[in-house]
């Protein structure tokens, strides 16, 4: 009986399992296609899934710094999701990597990193890339953005205001419209901004900018973009220290753009409809701004980024210059006064005016089309007259006064810095020297501030006031940077190629004459007759192959050879005989020879590499015999310089020296030099020839006995022939590349 009861609870037992298990995985969101789709500005990674996807945190790999990370919990692996990437031109890669029982990671590879956000628009979850521009001829419209202005009514909006709430690990940024309006995200390059324009909206106030320092972002901007035909556009600009991700909430009149630190865990945001509603203009709110906590002793951890990115300019601080007033169609005045011309435009502008006693002059003027704010410049330098503006109120006073009182303020400031708290802070470098960053930074630090280096440990100990230790960060993590390398490689080709044929002849002969013989004349004289063309004189010794006779008359031998034939012709007596020998020589000869050196250095440091022999140089001076050592070898030097279009810059210098032991002088063998020096600039990973010898040599020598040698046909009798041709071709080729 108990056999049988446990027998059902472990029955039962599995019987909820089972349907544990299949409640759990009916719960599990399945992604069943990912399609990527290309605008004008960004690119959208579309992700349709059975059920709303859970993304639990997003980050840039380290080990692969552009490829986003997704992470999603509550996700199916089982079922195979189709991918279509569309053939874009930003993303190469995307994949689905399983990383838990519930858990799985979204992979997008892409060319280069760039800021990038999540919303959900029709139950599609969407992942929009925006890519980076770096050629706009004129103003984008985008297609979608167009479409939703030709949607609603023309209307003029206005921008109310803009709310900061700074965080330690966040930054939040709100800007009020009265009324919704069209909007449109893209990046901007140079330096690197993440821009939100608003369509058909004015910003009524001057620029605004807020410096920030931290979280990637340096600074957020709002103004007046444009005022012109066919759209009045209002501007939002962040300015990014690199690409990441943020988030922007859209709601109706209200837009929220937030940063944060490190992998981010966030809802999705949904996109809502383009609709028209009216409502209540709201009061412009500005929202407090929380300052993060001072941190003591923060170490310093660069990222290491591309050699394109990291050669791109970055701003740590700048001044904002430019004219942003609303355009004023025709400005004509001849005499006016001065107070009365700066009333005019401070209604035209809507802003109040306070005059200093010492303001007067007078203004003649004829402006067409200017921003109101640059025709009040213009007509106050001539008249030595300057002006500030605090809120809504404008003023107006001499040029002295005012630099009398910004110098006033400077001071001030300075003092009230000065008289700040003191901290203390050490920063361990990881790339730089410690004493080179020292020069570069000892000028930023204040009068009461103290810089100390221990080079044992690489570090730099810091003591400022608090003020100053913002900009002693950014500088120090703009300096403390990893070198890229460069892999140079040299290829030496040398090819030869000779050519030699000689052709030589000898011969010469004796006859006799003599009654000894029995052949003697008929004539008294002369009776006895000798003729000999083979005897050489006492002291010359015989060229090419010696004879029967000893010599021959004529000799005319090949200049070098290794073939010969003689021929040797006589009577009977021996009275008479000719002897004949021919020599001959052709010979060709090819050769080439590959040297490839190759070495890597960091950037804008020196390279060298050597590969060969030394020869000892014997010198006698004062009885006092020294030994020196000349290299001859292949030899490399080379510095290379990485430039900011990512080509590199190189100064080269190669030598290919050789010893010549075929022709030793008092038993050193002289050296046979080839080197080029130069400056190029070559594409990374391109190849270019930095330097070429091409030598050709074709001789030709002929001996010949005067006169003799011109009788046609038997003339070649009487002459020898010898041809050299030889051919050198040098060149030497570079081909750097850049070491991610």
């Amino acid at each position: 009986m108990k056999k049988k009861k446990l027998f059902q609870l472990l029955f039962l037992f599995c019987f909820l399992s089972l349907l544990l298990g299949s409640a759990n995985s009916q719960n599990l969101v399945s992604i069943n296609k990912i399609s990527v789709q290309s605008e004008e500005l960004n690119t959208f990674v579309l992700l349709e899934s059975s059920a709303p996807l859970r993304i639990t945190g997003t980050y840039y790999s380290q080990s692969d710094p552009a490829t986003i990370v997704i992470e999603l919990d509550k996700v199916s692996t089982e079922v195979e999701t189709q991918i279509d990437l569309q053939e874009s031109l930003l993303i190469e890669e995307i994949k689905i990597e399983k990383s838990g029982i519930e858990t799985a990671l979204l992979l997008i590879r892409m060319r280069e990193k760039v800021p990038y956000r999540f919303y959900t628009s029709n139950g599609t979850t969407v992942v929009e890339l925006n890519r980076i521009q770096r050629t706009l001829n004129g103003y984008i419209l985008t297609s979608a953005t167009e479409d939703k202005l030709k949607a609603i009514p023309k209307k003029m909006i206005n921008f109310v205001g803009v709310g900061i709430i700074e965080r330690t690990d966040s930054l939040e940024v709100t800007a009020k419209l009265n009324e919704e309006a069209v909007s449109q995200v893209f990046a901007l390059e140079n330096p690197l901004r993440l821009v939100v324009d608003f369509f058909d909206t004015l910003y009524p106030d001057p620029t605004y900018t807020y410096p920030v320092q931290r979280l990637g972002i340096f600074r957020v901007r709002t103004g007046q973009f444009q005022r012109e035909s066919p759209y009045t556009i209002a501007r939002l600009v962040f300015d990014l220290s690199e690409p990441r991700y943020y988030t922007l909430d859209i709601d109706r009149t209200e837009i929220v753009a937030s940063f944060s630190k490190g992998p981010v865990t966030r809802a999705i945001p949904a996109v809502p409809p383009v609709s028209k509603p009216e409502v209540e203009v709201p009061p412009k709110v500005e929202k407090p701004v929380e300052r993060p906590p001072e941190v003591t002793r923060p170490p310093v951890t660069p990222e290491v980024t591309p050699p394109a990115e990291r050669f791109r300019p970055r701003t740590i601080a700048e001044e904002e210059t430019g004219y942003f007033g609303e355009i004023i169609g025709a400005l004509r005045f001849k005499d006016a006064d001065l107070e009365d011309v700066v009333l005019w435009l401070a209604d035209f502008a809507g802003l109040n005016v306070v005059f200093d006693p010492d303001v007067r002059g007078t203004v003649t003027c004829d402006l067409r089309y200017v921003p109101w704010d640059q025709a009040l410049d213009v007509i106050l330098r001539p008249n030595k007259m300057g002006r500030s503006i605090e809120g809504n109120i404008l003023r107006i006073a001499p040029v002295t006064t005012l630099t009398r009182e910004a110098e006033d303020r400077r001071r001030l400031e300075e003092s009230l810095e000065l008289a700040g708290p003191v901290d203390t802070k050490y920063y361990e470098l990881s790339y730089a020297r410690a004493r080179d960053i020292e020069s570069l930074i000892r000028g930023k630090v204040s009068s009461r501030g103290e810089l100390i280096i221990d080079e044992r440990t690489n570090m730099l100990v810091i003591t400022d006031v608090r003020d100053r230790f913002n900009l002693l960060e950014q500088l120090i993590a703009v300096l403390d940077t990893p070198t890229p390398q460069v892999s140079i490689e040299a290829r030496v080709v040398e090819a030869t190629s000779n050519f030699v044929r000689n052709l030589g002849i000898q011969w010469g002969g004796r006859g006799t004459l003599d009654p000894y013989f029995g052949n003697q004349t008929s004539l008294q004289f002369p009776n006895r007759i000798s003729v000999d063309g083979a005897l050489i004189p006492q002291g010359i010794s015989t060229r090419g192959i010696g004879g029967p006779l000893g010599g021959y008359a004529i000799n005319l031998p090949a200049p070098a050879f290794n073939s010969a034939l003689g021929l040797s012709l006589a009577n009977v007596m021996d009275t008479v005989r000719i002897d004949l020998a021919l020599s001959a020589l052709e010979t060709t000869g090819q050769g080439k020879i590959i040297s490839s050196p190759s070495v890597t250095t960091q950037n804008n440091h020196q390279a060298e590499i050597i590969q060969g022999r030394q020869i000892p140089v014997q010198t006698v001076a004062n009885f006092t015999t020294s030994v020196q050592f000349r290299n001859a070898a292949l030899e490399l030097r080379a510095t290379p310089q990485i430039t900011a279009e990512g080509t590199i810059i190189m100064d080269v210098e190669i030598r290919n020296d050789a010893p010549d032991f075929a022709n030793l002088v008092n038993g050193i063998p002289p050296i046979t030099t080839q080197s080029a020096r130069t400056r190029v600039m070559v594409p990374d990973g391109g190849t270019t020839v930095i330097g070429g010898i091409y030598r050709t040599e074709d001789s030709i020598s002929r001996g010949r006995v005067p006169f003799l040698h011109k009788i046609p046909i038997l003339g070649t009798i009487f002459k020898n022939f010898s041809r050299t041709k030889q051919h050198r071709e040098l060149l030497i080729f570079i081909t750097p590349r850049i070491i991610q």
